[in-house]
Parts: structure tokens; sequence; C-alpha cells
């Protein structure tokens, strides 16, 4: 039986719409918050991590790397707004190598790089070994 659904944004499209969820974990700035059914109502900010959906007897678990954003949970809705959001069985492997290794080059090139590109690259390797981890676990 499930309890309410689940929408996955990104400024760029919908990633997952109306998604049957019993419970789910969600990466917050704060650490991993898990959401039962009846939750209370809540607004809190996304840090990169894995959002599991858990869909219960009838419908799969389902795994997203997502990175920095917002969630909110509404009664038998929650809608999760990430800057990035994809789900581990589309996650391209080689891609995300690609994005690591350019995002080390620039973190370790010697060059200086201000406050908001050293935040930026750094946001980006984390998403690639994010990316990298999911991809291998669904091996």
């Amino acid at each position: 039986m499930n309890y309410f659904t689940v929408d996955v944004l990104t400024p760029e499209k919908i990633v997952a719409k109306g998604i049957p969820a019993e419970s789910l974990l969600i990466p917050t700035v704060r650490g991993q918050i898990n959401i039962l059914p009846h939750h209370t109502h809540l607004i809190n900010k996304l840090s990169t991590g894995v959002l599991t959906i858990f869909g219960g007897a009838d419908d799969p678990d389902l795994d997203y790397s997502i990175s920095h954003g917002i969630c909110k949970v509404l009664e038998d809705r929650v809608i999760i707004m990430s800057h990035t959001a994809e789900e581990c069985t589309v996650i391209d492997e080689s891609r995300a190598t690609r994005a690591l290794e350019h995002a080390e080059a620039k973190l370790n090139g010697g060059e200086p790089l201000t406050d908001e590109e050293l935040t930026k690259y750094r946001r980006k390797a984390e998403r690639a070994k994010l990316r990298l981890q999911l991809s291998q676990n669904k091996k």
C-alpha cells in the first residue's frame, strides 16, 4: 500500500512524477531524513547524495543521484527540486568518469581558483563520485 507520491524536478526537466512511495530517504544539509506516511509538512535544503524511494510490495525501490536544492513535504506529496537528478539505472559511467577527471584536474591544476570556482569544482567532483558509486552498485 502506497501512502504518498514523489516528484523529482530539476531546472531542465521533470525527472520523475507521481512515483508511489511508502517511505523515502532524503540527503539534506543536516543529514539524511526518513519520510514516512503522515509526516509533518516541511521544507529542507538538499545536499548531494542518494535519494531512495521505497515503493513497497507493489512498486520497486528507486535510487536517484541528486545535488543541492530543496525538498517540500506536503500531506501526501513530496517534491524534490534539485540542481541535478539522475536515476541510477541511466547513469553514464564513462561520462561520470570524464566529469570527475575534469573536476580533479581543475582542483589540482595549480592555477589559482576563486572561492566560487573552488566550490563549483568540488561539487562537480562530489557529484561525479556519487554517480560512479551508484552506477557500480547497479551492476
